[in-house]
């Protein structure tokens, strides 16, 4: 077998291993046994020497996390997961959108998850969504799916409500151009296409325009290039550069780094 095939059967072999130890410790720690073990108990004494009843240590759940992924995640056809540690923040970050018909534009879809989660969050939000669906190069040697994902964003978004979904197909440099001509203006911009920091660059400077004035901008991976590699494969540092320039609000860096349009 030649070894770049090697190398894929070995990433997607490793990446099921991981999949299962997670469901294991999820299901180990949801169970009775670990909730009664003897590391979370006090050692029994008699009554009248226990200061206090035993507490057990809290259940570390997010309730808006663990109903978004029972009513859509569980029920949809995900591959990966990227988004739904960001459901804390996003929940704070939706708020002042509740109610109103808010105008979302998603640049990087994928199969639809963080789509999902703002039709599931906002019922009367609409979500313009654009994607090439063909996934990123180097993707497949690490078992992350590359193919039929229109097909998987499609049955995705159907789940919570596709007529409040324009799914606009192609690259952001061919689409964004359009909307800006179409006068297109949003409360609320994702910036998750391309992460190499030129795109991104180019991407931020045409969304800029099509967010509203008080709107918010999130920008995903901006951590910074780890010690080797190249910073302009990250989007960190057009970002930071972007941010200056426009001297944007950052109202959030818990992962993700959200600004504010004044």
């Amino acid at each position: 077998m030649p070894e770049g095939d090697l190398t894929v059967v070995e990433n997607q072999r490793l990446k099921k291993e991981v999949r299962e130890l997670r469901e294991r410790i999820t299901s180990l720690e949801s169970s009775r046994w670990w909730r009664l073990h003897p590391r979370f108990l006090l050692r029994r004494e008699p009554r009248e020497q226990r200061p206090s009843p035993v507490t057990l240590p809290p259940v570390t759940t997010e309730p808006t996390t663990e109903r978004f992924v029972a009513e859509v995640v569980e029920r949809g056809t995900f591959t990966e997961d990227w988004f739904t540690t960001h459901i804390q923040e996003w929940t704070r970050l939706l708020a002042r959108f509740e109610g109103r018909t808010a105008r979302v534009l998603e640049l990087g879809s994928y199969e639809g998850l963080s789509a999902c989660f703002v039709l599931w969050r906002l019922p009367d939000a609409h979500i313009t969504c654009i994607d090439t669906f063909a996934g990123i190069a180097g993707y497949t040697p690490y078992g992350i799916a590359t193919d039929d994902l229109e097909r998987r964003f499609d049955k995705n978004v159907a789940l919570v409500d596709a007529s409040r979904v324009r799914k606009l197909v192609g690259t952001t440099h061919a689409l964004l151009p359009r909307l800006v001509e179409e006068e297109q203006l949003y409360d609320l911009v994702y910036v998750d296409a391309s992460h190499t920091a030129l795109d991104v660059l180019a991407d931020v400077a045409l969304a800029w325009q099509l967010l509203a004035r008080g709107g918010v901008m999130i920008f995903d991976d901006y951590g910074g290039a780890p010690p080797g590699e190249d910073p302009l494969d990250y989007p960190k540092p057009a970002i930071d550069a972007f941010v200056e320039l426009v001297q944007a609000e950052v109202i959030s860096n818990a992962k993700q780094l959200s600004v504010s349009k004044g």
